[in-house]
């Protein structure tokens, strides 16, 4: 019994020496974030500790099983050099992985604002993505890669050192003798095996709960915003290997919550429509903060001077905070709702009613325009699925002069060549145009002064210098024959994390972004409109607004629909927020967990869950809330999220 004793004392060793690396590494996750995750008092510090020694074991196992169970098979002392090798390689090799993607998150999670997920190696080993950025963040970063370099070092020489020591003592074990007969090892050994096995299961599984543990399951031990703290990277990326197939919930009957949400739209029904042209221009990290309306004078004059000649809806939302959830959400009314993009998931191919798709079968040419490199984010692909008849990307601009650097082709330059396409094409037309320049690490052209004295942060000045490239595009748009008979829509993909207040850091305000629309030949489409809308409501307000005549499937609602459930929800770590009915739900999971009037209590300082929880306007949001996920899990589990794939047809409205 001796020989077993060694094997599982060494295991037992190693097991704790990386719970203790996971515990510092989160004691620093915490302090390169405290502003994002906010802090931690003293009455939930116990609970986040406890939380996180759950979800480092579960992690821990999944990635040391191999070595644990080949540590109990083999002598310590093995004779064969390669065995030796081999079993020390299945030891550091997942645990360097795992810590160097734990390391390099401390300084992603605050562009993600999450934990990593699967979706990670999409960024890795996208086209050209990865290797352009990383000269950046080492140089904005440099102290991660000598942290990591550090951890592993320290972490492959306690393991030989363990080994050492643990062989000098079976060595010593087998000069004295001890007994390692066949009892050993065909009865004992096996047994120890099979028990060590069974606590690797529950560690893993988190307990004996019935549901194994999730990335959702760290709000069990604190707030929603501070879950990340609870969780480590390696268990997040795991964990969303398995969490890619959304659950096939039933929360009322298919005909209620058809009922309630009534995605099935027709605003219209003459035959005799205008055709006009769409252009949708989707801004990249465009956060209403930088608006005059946001608070901030000078950093886009030209849209802010737009704004006055069209719709702006001052009380707008984004539905992602990823590029690859935006963009999609407001082409395909494809909202983020699962861990990962749903474009790039096992549902990418689900078919929806997206509006180039919608207005390609009307006649229109439908193009999609981005300056960054062919494949980034699998923006090609999804472009084609949506039904864009072109699609126009770094490959096709073929003039790498413009190239930034890092993402793509600048703003000015790719917008002047979008413009010189536009006017090739046959009308109508619809084009998507997603701009690229406002993003880390928010470099612009050498030579470029901002058009306004009083702002000098990078983000500010890249921001200032696509709002000049739009100026320039407006400027040579409106001597376009087409110009005038144009609808053109102007929003964000997502928010920018580069803010200054806690508010639009970590609030409500980290989803707000502008969405503008202008009709050059429509003089009267000129107000401010507080009435609350998404960036699922581009949809269904555009064809509302063409007056198209045919009924479509849509979660979104259009914005000059009175009679309309106005809501906003978004997802973030297996948790939801929703405003409807005067409140902001937040959830833990599906449950309702908080909840504040809105927009009276926009920054969520004062939870009535409690006083409100069974109030009736709360029960119908919650009703409604449900509704909608469970028509929307449904119908991308099933492939029923169009007109025609729909099976409730006759609830239009």
């Amino acid at each position: 019994m001796s020989f077993i004793r060694l094997s599982v004392q060494k295991i037992l060793y190693q097991l704790l020496i990386l719970v203790l690396f996971y515990t510092l590494f989160r004691g620093l996750f915490y302090a390169f974030n405290l502003s994002e995750i906010q802090a931690v008092d003293k009455g939930q510090l116990w609970s986040v500790i406890k939380g996180g020694l759950r979800f480092d074991l579960a992690a821990i196992m999944y990635l040391n099983a191999l070595w644990i169970l080949l540590t109990l098979v083999f002598p310590l002392d093995i004779k064969q050099k390669a065995l030796r090798h081999f079993i020390s390689f299945t030891f550091w090799f997942p645990n360097t992985i795992a810590f160097l993607l734990e390391i390099s998150d401390w300084v992603y999670f605050n562009f993600n604002r999450k934990r990593a997920t699967i979706e990670i190696f999409d960024l890795i080993f996208s086209k050209g993505d990865f290797l352009n950025l990383l000269p950046n963040y080492l140089q904005k970063f440099w102290f991660v890669p000598i942290i990591a370099v550090l951890a592993i070092a320290l972490l492959i020489w306690s393991h030989k050192w363990l080994n050492r020591r643990f062989t000098a003592r079976w060595r010593i074990f087998v000069q004295l003798n001890f007994r390692n007969n066949r009892t050993d090892r065909f009865v004992l050994r096996p047994l120890c095996i099979l028990l060590l096995a069974g606590i690797a299961v529950i560690l893993i599984r988190g307990g004996f709960q019935l549901q194994p543990i999730a990335n959702r399951t760290a709000v069990l031990y604190t707030s929603p915003a501070q879950s990340p703290l609870v969780l480590n990277t390696p268990f997040s990326i795991i964990s969303s290997l398995e969490s890619g197939r959304l659950e096939d919930v039933h929360f009322m009957e298919d005909a209620q919550a058809d009922q309630l949400i009534q995605p099935i739209k027709q605003y219209h029904q003459d035959p005799g429509w205008a055709k006009k042209n769409v252009v949708v221009i989707v801004w990249e990290s465009f956060s209403k903060r930088y608006t005059k309306e946001g608070g901030s004078i000078g950093v886009t004059p030209f849209f802010d001077s737009l704004s006055a000649k069209g719709h702006l809806f001052t009380n707008a939302y984004a539905n992602a905070l990823r590029s690859n959830e935006g963009v999609p959400a407001i082409f395909s009314g494809f909202p983020a709702m699962m861990e990962g993009p749903a474009i790039n998931s096992i549902y990418a191919n689900t078919v929806v009613d997206a509006l180039p798709a919608l207005l390609k079968a009307e006649g229109y040419t439908t193009a999609f325009f981005h300056g960054g490199t062919n494949g980034t984010m699998g923006f090609d692909v999804y472009a084609k699925r949506a039904g864009f008849d072109h699609y126009f990307g770094r490959t096709e601009y073929a003039n790498e002069k413009d190239f930034d650097g890092t993402w793509g082709i600048w703003d000015k330059p790719f917008l002047d060549f979008a413009l010189q396409k536009i006017s090739t094409f046959k009308q109508p037309f619809f084009t998507g145009i997603f701009t690229l320049t406002s993003h880390v690490p928010f470099h612009v052209p050498k030579g470029f002064k901002p058009t306004a004295p009083g702002f000098d942060r990078d983000i500010e000045i890249s921001m200032n210098y696509t709002d000049w490239a739009l100026s320039q595009f407006f400027k040579q748009a409106v001597a376009q024959e087409w110009y005038h008979n144009t609808v053109f829509v102007i929003t964000a993909d997502h928010t920018n994390p580069y803010v200054d207040n806690p508010f639009q850091g970590e609030g409500l305000g980290r989803y707000q972004v502008p969405i503008l629309i202008i009709d050059p030949g429509n003089a009267a489409l000129n107000e401010k409109d507080s009435t609350l809308v998404q960036q699922l409501d581009i949809i269904p307000s555009v064809l509302d607004y063409l007056k198209y005549p045919k009924p479509f499937f849509a979660l979104g609602n259009s914005a000059w629909d009175s009679l309309a459930n106005r809501f906003f929800i978004t997802y973030l770590s297996g948790n939801y927020n929703m405003i409807r009915n005067g409140y902001h739900i937040k959830t833990k999971g599906f449950d309702m967990a908080e909840i504040y009037r809105y927009p009276q209590d926009s920054a969520d300082t004062q939870n009535i869950y409690v006083q409100e929880k069974n109030a009736l306007p709360v029960k119908e949001t919650e009703s409604y809330f449900k509704a909608l996920i469970q028509i929307l899990h449904k119908g991308m589990i099933n492939d029923r999220l169009s007109l025609h794939t729909y099976p409730a047809k006759s609830g239009t409205q």
